[in-house]
């Protein structure tokens, strides 16, 4: 077979869909010498992935999100004359013969009034049109839908009860590998970040399913009713057009100087912020999945998750878990973690042997089984 993946959200930003794409992809090349594989990406992409020698990258010049992926992009998978085209994203070319696998990661356009928040009323209505309008259209072409955890799968189901026999659950995976850091390379890179104190960590999106704001207002209740006055909340992300919501619950709490915003890291650097951190907060609104949450099991560090979204399927009883809209459950999960040591084993023991269980081989071994065996 001659399969096409669209992998253009591999742009070097670590979102969730290009961290999916990258281990996708590499974990397939591992298991399939058999089958011919066309890997899109975009031509400023400049990283090397691990491929095998049944791998060819080709480069197209247009954004994943965008008409040319619905309208031009057809003809030029077509010409291509593969059998399959798998788009890691539910937007597709909606006039393509090819046969289509898509992957659901989550249905914020749908479930989240603020996904497309803080532009113009106009944008607004432009984006929310596109996504209601082009997410159904590109499900209903698809031949199989696969989708990352049982939570997506029942989300898709709800609002499209007739895909329900195309969907398919592939759990994503995890490379435990890259979180098993020496304690030298942490402390060599939180010395040179002047992270010197102990500190929470937070890294991922903006958007407001993310509820950074809550998370802030939930430290700094614990800094001021526990009375500590030393430890920093740190945040890893991109000032984009959130931030600013971001920045003023930083001043509403009077956290200037406690809370500490990091440019997106490279993933060396990232992971050994992760490794000297003393909790990973994670308590958003809605997850489709939830890397980071496993990421932080896998580096030893106690998680707080929210009770919503995928978050209580993927993180099992490996996470203390709040309710996102309450700051001072929040502030109670903070002040036991960083300070009942027994709970603090229980869980970096269970999130050990619980991250286990994402395996990206196992993952890879499923879809390609689909390409073969479904198409």
């Amino acid at each position: 077979m001659r399969i096409l993946i669209d992998a253009r959200y591999l742009d070097g930003t670590y979102t969730g869909i290009g961290t999916y794409s990258l281990n996708l992809i590499e974990n397939i090349s591992r298991i399939d010498k058999e089958n011919f594989y066309y890997i899109l990406v975009r031509p400023d992409f400049d990283a090397r992935l691990q491929l095998g020698q049944n791998f060819q990258l080709v480069a197209y010049p247009r954004k994943p999100v965008s008409f040319a992926t619905l309208t031009r992009l057809g003809n030029y998978v077509d010409s291509l004359k593969v059998d399959v085209m798998h788009s890691t994203f539910p937007l597709a070319p909606l006039f393509m013969k090819t046969r289509l696998a898509v992957t659901v990661h989550d249905l914020q356009p749908f479930i989240d009034p603020e996904f497309s928040a803080r532009r113009s009323l106009l944008s607004q209505w432009g984006y929310s049109f596109f996504y209601r309008t082009v997410y159904p259209a590109t499900l209903n072409k698809a031949k199989w839908i696969i989708n990352v955890s049982y939570h997506t799968r029942d989300a898709v189901a709800t609002y499209f009860p007739e895909l329900i026999p195309k969907l398919i659950v592939v759990p994503s995976g995890l490379d435990q590998t890259h979180f098993n850091l020496p304690e030298k390379s942490i402390q060599e890179t939180t010395r040179e970040l002047r992270l010197d104190k102990p500190y929470l960590l937070y890294y991922g999106s903006t958007r407001p399913n993310k509820n950074i704001p809550n998370m802030i207002r939930g430290f700094g209740t614990y800094a001021r009713d526990f009375e500590d006055n030393e430890t920093e909340f740190v945040l890893v992300l991109k000032k984009d057009r959130f931030f600013r919501d971001i920045e003023r619950v930083i001043r509403q709490e009077k956290m200037q100087h406690r809370v500490r915003i990091l440019s997106q890291l490279s993933p060396s650097d990232q992971r050994a912020v992760l490794g000297g951190a003393r909790i990973f907060m994670f308590a958003t609104k809605y997850e489709g999945f939830g890397f980071p949450a496993l990421e932080a099991m896998a580096a030893g560090i106690p998680v707080i998750a929210g009770r919503s979204g995928a978050l209580p399927e993927v993180c099992g009883k490996a996470a203390e878990y709040v309710s996102p809209d309450s700051p001072q459950e929040i502030a109670i999960a903070i002040q036991m973690l960083m300070h009942d040591p027994k709970r603090r084993s229980e869980l970096i023991e269970l999130g050990s042997s619980h991250s286990r269980l994402f395996d990206w081989k196992e993952a890879a071994t499923r879809v390609r089984d689909i390409y073969r065996l479904l198409f």
